[in-house]
């Protein structure tokens, strides 16, 4: 139950600087004064910390069963998936945003994943 606790701790730290991040880039994202960039950076990062918290629901619903229910857990991740790839396929037909500043929004998390390997916040305690 401790580890469950650590990776729930460490998992938070992750998305707390996925959010900074994001807010830095957003920012930097002015510079361009353009705004598809701007919309971009935001919906990228925004849908990718979106998607990452309803994975995360999703795989905590699956621990807390007693006897899983996976038809339950598979509908709500094609659920999921498919309103994901729905808002991309919009942002993308209709060109609201910038492709390359979205990828680059949606991209936050995988600097923080990266930020929190190198510079954990605090030592894991084991015993």
């Amino acid at each position: 139950m401790l580890a469950l606790k650590e990776q729930k701790k460490r998992l938070n730290s992750i998305e707390k600087k996925a959010g900074l991040i994001l807010f830095f880039l957003s920012l930097g994202s002015i510079y361009y004064q353009s705004v598809a960039v701007f919309l971009g950076v935001v919906f990228g990062g925004s849908l990718s910390l979106i998607n990452l918290r309803l994975l995360r629901k999703i795989v905590e619903n699956l621990f807390h069963q007693k006897p899983p229910n996976k038809s339950l857990i598979v509908r709500q991740f094609v659920i999921k998936i498919a309103l994901l790839f729905g808002i991309v396929y919009f942002l993308a037909t209709y060109k609201l945003v910038n492709i390359v500043a979205f990828v680059v929004g949606f991209s936050v998390f995988l600097v923080a994943i990266i930020i929190e390997s190198l510079y954990p916040p605090y030592r894991p305690t084991y015993n």
